[in-house]
């Protein structure tokens, strides 16, 4: 009998339900096609009333979930754009805690740790679920609107006005949506940005979705010492707050080091590279590292030391 078996809470089926289905929009007409199990099976197996041999379905999902979680594990292992540090990771269990949990989430970090980058990440894993806005300077309700109703692809003649906007953009949410808010400071200053954040607030309290701000800070004070502390406070009562490290963890750099297949460092280049990371975080060491793979390139060589050191030099910073 297949009702022995709860398919509902199978690793594969929650894989389905919670991992798979957000990347293309939960559609079962498209997991179909990808995974080659028919709309009825994963229906049956998703609601627990498949009324067939469940076990041997299961097991074709699970090979299936191996099988693309491998894909993916290795597309972003060999991508130097992305690169998964113990920093992404936190940012993305922030974006997925939130997304599960409907929160709204702060992650404060300082700059150049990689918050945008991890997000940008995220995005790329969860396209039709993830909305990403990067805040400007002097960022207004009506620009954040405008920017939520272009990430949802809504049509002009739904939002011609701020309110009609509003409307359409809170039709379109749904509890299976995220927004990431980049650059979320520039918002504490001015009374016009903690509107556009409580708007943000109000689109997660109507809708369910979930809500992640990304805040360029050393310890998150600037909420705090905001002269809107009050109005923004009401962001805070609404999840989490993960505070990121102020420099790159060790495995990071080892990671980075990894990523654009650069041979073991010498004790001198490796001191260098510390100290890169620990005063200038990711930025500048990235810069570096990639300068120093383009030259190899343009020479049609293997990247090596004898590069970074050159690029390190081009970028004036001696070797200590």
């Amino acid at each position: 009998m297949t009702n022995a078996i709860t398919t509902t809470h199978h690793p594969a089926v929650q894989w389905l339900t919670g991992e798979f289905l957000p990347t293309i929009g939960g559609s079962l007409n498209e997991a179909e096609r990808q995974l080659g199990l028919s709309e009825k099976v994963l229906r049956g197996l998703i609601r627990g009333s498949y009324e067939g041999n469940a076990a041997r379905q299961l097991a074709k999902l699970d090979e299936q979930r191996k099988r693309i979680t491998a894909q993916a594990s290795a597309a972003m292992a060999g991508n130097t754009q992305y690169i998964p540090t113990e920093i992404m990771q936190r940012v993305w269990n922030a974006c997925d805690c939130a997304k599960a949990a409907r929160l709204i989430n702060m992650v404060v970090g300082v700059s150049q740790i990689g918050k945008t980058t991890a997000a940008r990440a995220y995005r790329e894993r969860y396209p039709e679920t993830t909305i990403l806005v990067e805040l400007l300077p002097k960022p207004t309700m009506s620009g954040i609107l405008r920017e939520l109703a272009t990430a949802l692809r809504l049509p002009g003649s739904a939002c011609r006005s701020l309110a009609a906007t509003q409307r359409a953009v809170r039709s379109a949410l749904s509890p299976r949506h995220l927004i990431i808010v980049d650059e979320a400071h520039l918002a504490l200053d001015r009374q016009q940005g903690a509107d556009a954040l409580d708007i943000v607030r109000r689109l997660h309290d109507l809708t369910g979705c979930g809500v992640v701000l990304l805040v360029t800070d050393l310890d998150g004070s600037k909420f705090t010492n905001s002269p809107h502390a009050g109005q923004l406070d009401q962001l805070k009562r609404r999840g989490l707050s993960e505070l990121l490290p102020d420099t790159p963890t060790a495995n990071d750099v080892a990671l980075i080091w990894q990523a654009f297949q650069l041979p073991a460092p010498t004790p001198d280049i490796q001191r260098t590279v510390h100290a890169l990371a620990r005063k200038n975080c990711f930025g500048t060491l990235l810069a570096i590292v990639r300068l120093a793979v383009a030259e190899a390139r343009l020479n049609g060589a293997a990247v090596d030391l004898q590069h970074f050191s050159a690029a390190l030099c081009r970028m004036g910073r001696g070797l200590a």
